[in-house]
């Protein structure tokens, strides 16, 4: 089934905390080290809007679903961040609100969603893969949260 419906705004990935994956013990080299600046360019380059009409022309969502999805902000409360301990890109999913709809069905197309922006970011927007990515895309990139 496939969604006819506006691309939402990409994700500001700006203000955000420490990804869950952390914590207070792992040494960082700060918030600069998760280079989210950075990928909410690429996102606002086209990545998140060619990654979600891709999603959208194969997801499961009904239009009811993907309101819900969209009116509690999930969409946009998608992080993305490059993950400095594996060197590599990775996602993750906000928390559902309770909703009438099915809970497992809309993580599991917010998962879908993630990944699918990852991949194109890794296939279409990282040719000249950026500095600090450059070693992981040296070997077989992986993406998934």
């Amino acid at each position: 089934m496939a969604l006819d419906v506006e691309v939402p705004n990409p994700p500001d990935l700006t203000n955000r905390g420490v990804p869950d994956d952390f914590d207070a013990t792992d040494e960082l080299g700060g918030p600069n080290e998760f280079h989210r600046a950075e990928l909410e360019d690429v996102l606002r380059d086209g990545a998140w809007q060619e990654a979600f009409h891709e999603w959208a022309a194969y997801t499961d969502l009904t239009d009811e679903e993907y309101r819900v999805l969209h009116d509690h902000g999930l969409l946009e409360e998608l992080d993305f961040y490059w993950d400095p301990a594996e060197g590599r890109l990775r996602f993750e999913v906000p928390p559902l609100p309770a909703t009438e709809a099915d809970e497992s069905l809309l993580r599991a197309e917010l998962n879908d969603l993630a990944h699918t922006v990852v991949e194109m970011i890794e296939d279409a927007y990282w040719e000249g893969a950026p500095h600090w990515a450059t070693e992981a895309f040296e070997e077989e990139p992986t993406g998934d949260g």
